[in-house]
């Protein structure tokens, strides 16, 4: 009996199989058509189980039987498997969205979720920029930027517009770029990975991206706390385009919020007054 991989049954276990149903299907995989007995053996499922198992997994769609005596079992390839998982979760999303939404009639929280550990940080900032629709603000290492390109380029090609600093070397494909290209591990020996990501100015993304340690992070609808993140964001572009003899006054009105549109306007109408005097 050939060992099923452990990760590869934990993997199954998370798209809704119990573990002797991903044993089942694996075992299939392995060698079909096949009795209920003799997956029972390759697959280590008990036999006062499997024929229960095999019926649940025909409903399903999972298997087929062919031949009555004795009745022997196929299973779907994995590419026809995914594809059967990715409709009926479709499915089931469309239909509770709308009552869903329509129970919840509260306004959207603005607090404060921590996220911990590397892999859950990038899955959440991909999640994000998938959702995006205007802007995205990203403040990061190149290593977190190119591990969010597809996400990002995607973004780029449904017309959002996108802003990237960094201090180490970023490809600039992914809209404007600000990044002074300094080498990874040099950068490294004083300065660990830090991540700040903003999406249409309603999602703030920030903290360590550091992908040995579990550190947090923390992801947040609250508008000071955003406002604050696109201010540091602004402070080093503005730095580089000193540094760098630029122009970006463009980029730097158009992270800014209409606010300093007002502000402006009172900083004016006060050094008239001043002149007055």
């Amino acid at each position: 009996m050939n060992e099923i991989p452990e990760d590869l049954l934990v993997k199954l276990s998370k798209l809704g199989f119990t573990n002797y149903e991903a044993k089942t299907y694996l075992g299939l995989l392995r060698n079909n058509p096949a009795t209920g007995y003799e997956i029972s053996h390759q697959a280590d499922v008990p036999r006062s189980v499997i024929y229960s198992i095999l019926r649940k997994m025909e409903t399903m769609g999972v298997v087929i039987s062919i031949h009555d005596k004795p009745r022997r079992y196929i299973p779907l390839s994995p590419k026809q498997l995914l594809s059967l998982l990715e409709s009926d979760f479709s499915k089931r999303i469309s239909s509770v969205k709308d009552d869903l939404l329509g129970f919840n009639n509260k306004p959207e929280s603005e607090g404060f979720w921590n996220i911990r550990g590397y892999e859950s940080l990038m899955e959440l900032c991909a999640s994000l920029i998938n959702e995006t629709k205007q802007s995205i603000y990203i403040h990061g290492w190149n290593r977190e930027i190119e591990q969010l390109k597809a996400p990002l380029i995607a973004a780029k090609q449904r017309g959002v517009d996108i802003t990237v600093f960094s201090f180490t070397d970023v490809n600039e494909e992914y809209g404007k770029v600000y990044a002074y290209g300094i080498d990874d591990a040099k950068l490294t020996k004083f300065w660990g990975h830090k991540l700040i990501l903003v999406t249409d100015s309603k999602n703030l993304v920030m903290g360590s991206a550091d992908s040995e340690d579990d550190q947090q992070a923390i992801w947040s609808q609250n508008s000071a706390v955003i406002t604050i993140a696109v201010n540091y964001i602004i402070l080093d572009i503005t730095l580089y385009a000193q540094r760098n003899n630029l122009d970006v006054s463009e980029t730097v009105m158009k992270l800014m919020t209409e606010k300093v549109d007002h502000l402006d306007q009172l900083i004016n109408e006060t050094k008239q007054a001043k002149t007055k005097l």
